[in-house]
C-alpha cells in the first residue's frame, strides 16, 4: 500500500515537472515571436508620402550637389538658348508700310572701314539718319566710328557677331544652332551697347540675306521681331561704278523702299552717296532709317 502511493506521488511530480516545462517553452517561444515582430516592424512598414517625397527631395538635391558633366552642359545650353515661344517669330520686312514717299536708307559695316567717314560726312551735311547693319567685330574694330553714328543720331541693325550664315546656305557649312545664333547676336549686341549705350533691338539683319523659319523664331525669341531685309540693293559690293548705282537706285526709287548699301571699300556706294539723296529729294522723297519711317 505504501508502496503504490509513494509511485503515486512520483507520477504526480514528474506530470508537473513536465507541464510546468513546457508552459515555461511556450512562453519562451511565444516571446522569441513578439520580438522578432517587433524588430522586422519597421522594415515591412508601408512608407508614408511624406517620407517618400523626402527621400525624393533628398536624392534630387544630392545629384544638384554633385552634377555630372551632361546636367552642367544642358544648363549651359539651357542659358545659350532660350526657350523659342510656340507661333513667335520676328516679322520679315523688305518695305516699310507708309502713304507717304519715303525711303529708308541701310549700310551694312562688317567689312573694312572703307568710306564709312566720307559717309558719315555726307549723312551729317544733308541731315539724313539711317540704320547701320553693325556687326560685332566691326565694331569693336572701330568704336570711335561706332559712337560717332549713334551720336549723330543714326540706329543700329544687329548683323551678328562675324557675318556668319544662320542657315548655312551661303558658307555651305550647314545651318548654326540656336545656341549658336544666340551667341552671335548677343556679343555683338554686347559690344554695340558698350560703345555706345544702345540696343539694337528689335531689328536684326541676317548675313548673306540667309533666313528661314526656324531662324525667325530664333531671334524672335531673343527680341529681334524684325527680320530687316531690302527692296533694292545698290550692288555696289559687285564693284559697279559710282554712277551706274546712282542711277540705279533713282530709278528704282518707290514709296517705302528699303535701301542697302555697304560701306567697305569694295563698294562705291559711299562716293555715290551724295548724288543718291539729292536726287531722290528731287523727286519728292523723304530719307531716313528704319526706326525713323513714318
Amino acid at each position: 500500500m505504501e508502496r503504490r502511493v509513494a509511485k503515486s506521488l512520483l507520477l504526480a511530480c514528474v506530470v508537473l515537472l513536465v507541464t510546468a516545462g513546457c508552459g515555461q517553452a511556450a512562453r519562451g517561444n511565444s516571446d522569441m515571436v513578439a520580438l522578432h515582430a517587433t524588430r522586422e516592424a519597421p522594415a515591412r512598414a508601408t512608407p508614408t508620402v511624406a517620407a517618400t517625397s523626402t527621400a525624393t527631395v533628398v536624392a534630387e538635391a544630392t545629384v544638384a550637389a554633385t552634377p555630372t558633366a551632361a546636367a552642367v552642359e544642358t544648363r549651359v545650353a539651357a542659358v545659350a538658348r532660350p526657350p523659342v515661344v510656340p507661333g513667335q517669330s520676328a516679322v520679315v520686312i523688305s518695305s516699310v508700310s507708309t502713304d507717304r514717299k519715303f525711303i529708308a536708307l541701310t549700310f551694312d559695316a562688317g567689312a573694312d572701314v572703307g568710306y564709312t567717314s566720307m559717309i558719315l560726312d555726307t549723312l551729317r551735311d544733308r541731315g539724313v539718319r539711317v540704320s547701320f547693319g553693325m556687326t560685332g567685330q566691326w565694331a569693336e574694330a572701330h568704336p570711335e566710328l561706332v559712337r560717332r553714328m549713334a551720336d549723330e543720331g543714326h540706329d543700329f541693325i544687329n548683323h551678328t557677331y562675324d557675318h556668319d550664315s544662320f542657315t548655312g546656305v551661303s558658307t555651305g557649312r550647314g545651318a548654326m544652332s540656336s545656341a549658336g545664333r544666340a551667341r552671335e547676336l548677343e556679343r555683338a549686341e554686347e559690344i554695340v551697347r558698350g560703345i555706345t549705350g544702345r540696343d539694337m533691338k528689335p531689328y536684326f539683319r541676317p548675313p548673306y540675306g540667309d533666313y528661314d523659319a526656324s531662324v525667325n523664331a530664333d531671334v524672335a525669341a531673343l527680341g529681334y521681331t524684325y527680320n530687316v531685309l531690302w527692296s533694292l540693293d545698290s550692288l555696289g559690293w559687285r564693284g559697279i561704278s559710282a554712277n551706274a548705282i546712282v542711277a540705279r537706285c533713282l530709278s528704282n526709287a518707290s514709296p517705302g523702299a528699303i535701301y542697302i548699301f555697304h560701306v567697305g571699300s569694295q563698294s562705291q556706294d559711299g562716293p555715290a552717296l551724295p548724288a543718291i539723296i539729292d536726287g531722290l529729294r528731287q523727286q519728292g522723297y523723304e530719307l531716313g532709317s528704319i526706326r525713323g519711317a513714318p
